[in-house]
């Protein structure tokens, strides 16, 4: 684990708009941590306590890590934990307001996302992350959605989150000009076949579709094909059952499905680290390091057409 000063990593990545940093900020653990497919709580606080001036201090040692140079280039920022960014006691404001404050000038930045569960964002923090910023700069409330199917998502996967909370948490976007972003998790459990979980994904897509349109706000999809994660809970059983990760074509179905629904969509093909040997996507009948150097391409410029002609 890091000292208490230190984060979880930093990025500094290509993104639709030039470039994105990712602060990833090591805290309290998250308070829910009932999310069966989930291992990432293990990356946050051990035994000793983070404070909110920790917290600071690893936002200035991410800053501190670029050029001036750099940092003028950055369109994006993007705040992770690996608890919720909007949950005060994981975060607290004062740390969330100190990092909004210490971006606010980049003179490229236009957009800000933030990983939270929905039941930690608050109409008060919104409004003060909205005074810090301006309209000049979107704030995206990014979110797991994973899968269509309620059943699935809350009693087997553990999500804990009802269509219900969904639209409230879209019309709570509204009224602050803020939009969503919803991670998608493409055949997330042993008791789908290949193409079932190709189908959950589309109709995933429909529903997100369909609350962007009633609610008026942007929505965009994160798309995690399923892999198989060491220290969550899930992991037993799918090794039980002799689960296989979803194939590439399956994201490129998914991909096409969301560009005919104008969602933009952004493929993570990146493991963090956590999965068992064997665990992550297949490159079935695909060139598998053309194909994902395709699909990354393609996070970054949305063109459906190049991505089809650039795989192999």
């Amino acid at each position: 684990m890091p000292e208490p000063t230190e984060p979880l990593f930093h990025w500094y990545v290509d993104c639709t708009t030039g470039k994105e940093l990712v602060f990833a900020l090591y805290t309290l653990p998250c308070r829910y941590a009932m999310c069966a497919f989930c291992a990432l709580p293990g990356l946050s606080e051990g035994g000793h306590r983070v404070t909110p001036h920790d917290i600071e201090a690893q936002v200035d040692h991410i800053l501190e890590q670029y050029t001036p140079e750099q940092l003028a280039q950055v369109t994006k920022v993007s705040i992770y934990t690996a608890a919720s960014v909007l949950d005060q006691e994981c975060l607290p404001t004062r740390s969330l307001m100190y990092l909004a404050l210490k971006v606010t000038d980049l003179p490229k930045l236009d957009t800000v996302s933030l990983e939270t569960r929905s039941e930690y964002v608050e109409d008060w923090e919104l409004k003060a992350l909205r005074h810090v910023f301006a309209h000049e700069v979107r704030i995206e409330i990014g979110i797991g959605y994973e899968t269509h199917d309620p059943h699935l998502r809350n009693k087997i996967l553990g999500k804990g989150l009802s269509n219900r909370e969904l639209e409230g948490l879209c019309d709570l976007l509204a009224a602050n000009d803020c939009q969503l972003k919803a991670y998608l998790m493409l055949k997330p459990h042993h008791s789908l076949t290949e193409q079932a979980g190709v189908d959950e994904a589309i109709d995933g897509l429909g529903h997100l579709r369909a609350l962007s349109d009633a609610s008026g706000i942007p929505v965009s999809v994160h798309l995690n094909p399923t892999y198989v994660a060491e220290g969550c809970s899930l992991t037993v059983e799918l090794k039980a059952h002799g689960y296989e990760p979803p194939q590439l074509r399956s994201v490129l179905t998914v991909v096409k499905e969301a560009h005919a629904r104008s969602l933009p969509i952004y493929v993570g093909l990146d493991d963090e680290g956590l999965a068992i040997e064997g665990g992550a996507f297949r490159s079935t009948g695909l060139d598998r390091e053309a194909t994902v150097a395709a699909l990354l391409s393609f996070n970054r410029h949305q063109d459906l057409d190049r991505l089809l002609a650039e795989v192999r």
